[in-house]
Parts: C-alpha cells; sequence; structure tokens
C-alpha cells in the first residue's frame, strides 16, 4: 500500500470518530428581526399588474470555487498529511514536468474531460518549505517568515480538507492558492521558519465551537483589512473581520498608490460581461454599455468599498461586489483593461471612461499583510504577536 492510500486512509478514519472528527460549521442566516410583519401576497385579479423587478441577490462567483465551511473542527493532533500540488492548468495532452525539481511524487493525471495535469504529491511540511520564500522577500526577518509559515500551513490545510474532497488535488501552485516553486524556491531561512513552528495552525471560535479556518493574506492591506464576505461572498469568522490597520504596512510602495487606473466604458462592458458569463450571472450578461460607475455600499468599519452599482445605457443597474470587479478587470478577455492593485479605492467619472484613484493596498486585503508582518517583525514583534494583530482572537495549535 503506498504513502497517499495510507495517508488518505487515515483521514477517513478520522472523519469517522463521533464527535472528534471532521465537522464543517457554515455561517446561518441571520433571524428575523422582532417586529417584522410578514405583508400578506395580494389576492390575484383579473387586471394585468405590472412584474416589479426582484431584488439581485449577489452570491459567491462559482470562479471562485464553491461556498464552503467557515471553520473545519479537527481532534487535538493528526499525523502530517500529504497534500497534492496542481503544478499545470489542463491540457490535451500529458505535461511534460522536471521531476528532479520537486519533493516526494510527480504524477501526470488524466481528468474526467479527458484533460490532462501534472501533480507534485508532498508531505506538507516539506511543500511549505517551498513556498515561504516565494511569498516573502528573502531578505526579511525570520519572524515574518515565521508568522507566514503558520498563515500558510493553515490556509493549505483547510484547503486540502474542504476544495480538495472532490478534486485530483488540493492547492494549485500560484496566486490562486499559495505560490510554491518546489526544490528551486527553497531557502535556508525558509525552512528554518517551517521547522520552528512544525505543525503550528491557526484556529478560530464561533457558536462555541474552535476549528481551523482559510487564513488568507495578501500583500498589503492599505490600513484596513477586508472581511472575506464583503470581498466575495464567503463566510466569515472573528478572525477574518475587518478592521482598521493604520499605517501597519506603510513600508509597502503599494501602502498609497502613485498612479490611477483608467478603463473605458467599452472595456468596463467587456469585462464585466465576461464576468457574469464565466460565473453564470444572467443580470452581468445582460448588462448593455455601462454609463456609471459608483460606490453602493462600505464596510461600516472599515469604509472600505464592499459594493458597487452599475447601470447602463438603458438605464438598468445591477450591483457588482467591488472586489469582482476588480477581478472582472484583471480577466479582460481581451486582457487590454487595467489591472487595479486593489478594490480600496475611490472610482469617477471622466468622460466615457471611468478612473480608479486614491487607493490603497495590494491584494484582496484579507488577513495578514505581508509587508505588515515585515514591518511589526522590525520593530520587535515575535511572530505570534504579527498573527495576534492580524488575525485578532485567533488561537494557535499544534496538529502534528
Amino acid at each position: 500500500m503506498d504513502r497517499r492510500m495510507k495517508t488518505r486512509m487515515a483521514w477517513a478514519a478520522v472523519a469517522a470518530v463521533g464527535g472528534a472528527g471532521l465537522l464543517w460549521c457554515c455561517v446561518e442566516n441571520p433571524p428575523r428581526q422582532a417586529g417584522t410583519e410578514v405583508v400578506p401576497r395580494p389576492a390575484a385579479t383579473s387586471a394585468a399588474v405590472p412584474a416589479v423587478p426582484q431584488p439581485i441577490m449577489l452570491t459567491k462567483p462559482p470562479m471562485l470555487g464553491p461556498m464552503g465551511p467557515n471553520m473545519v473542527l479537527l481532534p487535538a493532533r493528526i499525523a502530517e498529511p500529504e497534500i497534492r500540488v496542481k503544478l499545470t492548468e489542463p491540457q490535451d495532452r500529458p505535461p511534460v514536468i522536471t521531476r528532479n525539481g520537486y519533493r516526494g511524487r510527480v504524477e501526470v493525471v488524466q481528468l474526467s474531460d479527458g484533460k490532462y495535469i501534472g501533480i507534485n504529491a508532498v508531505p506538507l511540511e516539506t511543500y511549505l518549505q517551498g513556498v515561504l520564500a516565494k511569498e516573502l522577500l528573502g531578505s526579511w526577518n525570520p519572524a515574518a517568515f515565521r508568522a507566514q509559515a503558520i498563515a500558510a500551513r493553515t490556509f493549505a490545510l483547510f484547503e486540502l480538507l474542504t476544495e480538495g474532497r472532490d478534486k485530483p488535488w488540493d492547492v494549485s501552485d500560484d496566486q490562486s492558492s499559495q505560490m510554491y516553486g518546489g526544490i528551486a524556491g527553497e531557502t535556508a531561512k525558509a525552512r528554518a521558519a517551517v521547522a520552528d513552528t512544525r505543525g503550528m495552525v491557526l484556529t478560530a471560535s464561533a457558536g462555541g465551537k474552535t476549528g481551523i479556518f482559510c487564513a488568507r493574506y495578501s500583500a498589503c492591506i492599505g490600513g484596513a483589512s477586508q472581511d472575506p464576505f464583503d470581498a466575495w461572498g464567503d463566510p466569515s469568522v472573528p478572525p477574518l473581520a475587518a478592521q482598521v490597520t493604520g499605517k501597519v504596512d506603510e513600508n509597502s510602495p503599494r501602502f498609497n498608490w502613485d498612479r490611477e487606473f483608467v478603463a473605458t466604458r467599452a472595456e468596463v462592458t467587456r469585462c464585466v460581461q465576461n464576468w457574469g458569463a464565466r460565473n453564470n450571472f444572467p443580470y452581468l450578461q445582460g448588462l448593455g454599455t455601462v454609463v456609471s460607475v459608483v460606490i453602493n455600499k462600505r464596510n461600516p468599519t472599515t469604509q472600505r468599498p464592499t459594493e458597487l452599482l452599475l447601470t447602463d445605457a438603458g438605464g438598468k443597474s445591477v450591483p457588482l461586489r467591488a472586489e469582482e470587479f476588480r477581478l472582472a478587470l484583471m480577466n479582460d478577455p481581451a486582457g487590454k483593461a487595467p489591472k487595479p492593485y486593489s478594490s480600496n479605492c475611490e472610482i469617477r467619472a471622466q468622460g466615457d471612461a471611468f478612473v480608479m484613484y486614491n487607493g490603497h493596498g495590494y491584494g484582496h486585503g484579507i488577513g495578514l499583510s505581508q509587508w505588515g508582518a515585515q514591518n511589526l517583525a522590525l520593530k520587535g514583534y515575535t511572530h505570534t504577536q504579527i498573527l495576534a494583530f492580524f488575525y485578532p482572537g485567533a488561537g494557535l495549535q499544534q496538529m502534528w
């Protein structure tokens, strides 16, 4: 019996342990407020009643994965798992991969649609050695590396237990998961940080239960982090709630943008329609030429824009999350639209274009700021203090 089969059987045994195995915790719908009246539906009449447009309920874009749990509960200790890293995008022919560039096993897997992908199956701690130096600058402080190691380990384990359940891989080797370079991506500082924090993960408590959560992070949050629910509709936990962080990552060149991003009406229309088509959002697919983009909602704690209102030439208006608007531009099928550094910016009309200005940060802004971790490390913060700053209320647990 090979190692992967033993590992999968061990995880299956964990899942079968009553009360101490894997538990999926999801955010519940809020209860109806007390005193809310139920308005009865009017009786049908023979006269034609004009159709009332139904409000658009924003859901998580399928491109970003299915709606998952906000926490995964685990036993106190588990064996170090093996993680499967996707090295290539699906392609018609088996990919050629330099096998001596990776520890563990390198495999070519054929998907159900007949396409092929390359996979690196490797122990999770070994995987992390190839992650840290790809995510941080090599000159950064060891405390920042140790904080990154714990966040990256938590993220990887959470993805393995959720995203990896129904796919032949758990994470990808790029920014859609975490950057991973195999052996070439390893450094002495990265290996030391992984060894110093071996098995340590972040935990969250909600609803009387405690478990690991998706410990996302980005390059620079620009003074205010973003809640995952605001970003794209993922369920949140207290350590990921939006918070004002001030100038903690002002050492980043992207803390305040030094430029404006200009997108024409044609570019915005094309990108939004494409985003709608790729995520099966008919209200975006059917949008005409966009003539207005305004900030419709902000997070009450940080004032980061969370929702935009787009209006087309025919007067039709639809909502779109601010982070989705940024992703739509970044996924322009024509490759011509600007790529704003973050969704934490202001927007104004300028002729037949829209200008994104007065921006802050780089990336989605959820969780830890990598530039902020370095800044705090230089000020004498330990890795546990850095994690407590960016994931307030989170605990630490050694899983293996």
